[in-house]
């Protein structure tokens, strides 16, 4: 049943945007509802089209995919990438100053190179996530770690913050990738939530790279439920 509000003329729906399941690049510990959905179409450099996909196949239990096409905008001849998979489990649900906790797997990066057939900007692979509220209603924090090569054993952090604004527009900053200072990625961007099931997204990324471009990046994400 829909949450409501009193106002002019009586009753209403009170407007409410789906769970962000990720900021830009980074990861939240929010999860899909039981049998909810999401998918997200990512366009990037050189007409590149990322999808993935989240289905909440238990409670609290996320699993999904992720689908790299190259070249899919232009004359280009269009690459296909092997698809990827990845699951979160969100195992604490937070209190009133502790953050939510997810553990996940993500194995989606970012501009696969094919002499190396590695993603350049490597994938999360297992991750620790945690999100809260903090300071003012609907300004959100989220921070953990990730590993995605255990033969190094190095791990990376990330941390990112979301204010929402009336459930309709949505601010980001996130600092990804955190070990050595010149290889973190600083990005930024908005979404706005047209309903509270589809969003778009105009996101700046690596904004502070030393010696690398910075790229944007538009994303179309559509929730719901079965």
């Amino acid at each position: 049943m829909a949450a409501t509000a009193v106002g002019v003329g009586g009753l209403r729906p009170v407007r409410a945007a789906a769970p962000m399941t990720e900021l830009i690049d980074v990861p939240t510990a929010e999860a899909l509802d039981h049998y909810g959905y999401s998918a997200a179409f990512r366009f990037y450099t050189d007409g590149g089209l990322l999808t993935k996909a989240g289905f909440g196949v238990f409670p609290r239990l996320n699993i999904g995919f992720g689908l790299d096409a190259e070249g899919f905008i232009g004359n280009r001849a269009v690459d296909i990438n092997q698809p990827t998979l990845n699951f979160r489990f969100r195992f604490f649900d937070g209190k009133r100053n502790l953050p939510a906790l997810a553990i996940g797997y993500d194995g989606q990066g970012f501009f696969y190179d094919h002499i190396t057939d590695k993603y350049r900007e490597r994938e999360k692979g297992l991750y620790l996530a945690g999100s809260g509220e903090i300071l003012i209603p609907n300004l959100s924090l989220h921070a953990g770690g990730n590993i995605y090569d255990f033969k190094n054993d190095h791990v990376y952090g990330f941390l990112g913050a979301h204010y929402l604004y009336a459930d309709v527009f949505g601010v980001t900053v996130e600092w990804d990738n955190i070990r050595v200072g010149k290889d973190s990625r600083l990005n930024a961007g908005g979404r706005l939530y047209v309903t509270p099931s589809f969003a778009v997204e105009v996101a700046g990324r690596d904004l502070a790279g030393t010696g690398r471009r910075s790229e944007r990046v538009v994303k179309l994400t559509y929730s719901g439920g079965f």
